[in-house]
């Protein structure tokens, strides 16, 4: 099993530090290069980089998704329905929330098929999110491999925000290259 994490901005990968103390440090790295279907395995983890939410970010997904509730703008609305501030839209959190995947499928990837995300607590301006990711299921198929990877998300006090499900489709590894 591999676990990755980013660390006050450093990236520490407990199975692959070895390798890492080794290599060419000149050489660039490309982090959308990805994982073939064969280079993921069932429980294999991943933690992205956190992400906080902020004012601005909520406004500008409130504008981008034309989304009007006033939940998310308006603190007297916000407080009378019960929540201690405007929160995120949905789409915001679920957003911060996959992207990660990309650092996961990268350049890899064959098709992107579904998500189904329960939301367990609402997400506030200055909340940050910590995402973990973790390959549940493997399944091949005749042009891809598919993947599904259960997507953790807890705010900083460790409360459960949101729970995801993704179905993503890998590109298999050339043959010949294993």
């Amino acid at each position: 099993m591999c676990t990755a994490s980013f660390t006050s901005g450093r990236l520490t990968v407990s199975s692959l530090q070895e390798e890492a103390l080794s290599a060419d440090v000149s050489a660039p790295i490309d982090l959308l290069e990805g994982r073939y279907y064969e280079e993921v395995q069932v429980g294999q983890r991943f933690i992205a980089p956190a992400v906080t939410i902020t004012e601005s970010m909520i406004t500008t997904a409130c504008g981008l998704f034309q989304d009007l509730a006033l939940l998310h703008r308006d603190h007297r609305i916000a407080a009378e329905n019960g929540f201690r501030g405007p929160i995120a839209p949905g789409a915001l959190t679920m957003g911060a929330c996959i992207a990660p995947l990309a650092l996961i499928i990268g350049k890899k990837t064959a098709t992107h098929l579904t998500d189904e995300i329960t939301y367990r607590a609402p997400v506030y301006a200055g909340d940050t999110l910590d995402i973990e990711i973790v390959a549940v299921r493997r399944e091949e198929k005749s042009r891809f491999g598919l993947i599904e990877y259960a997507t953790h998300v807890t705010n900083q006090d460790g409360q459960k925000v949101a729970d995801i499900l993704t179905k993503m489709g890998h590109a298999y590894a050339p043959k010949g290259s294993a």
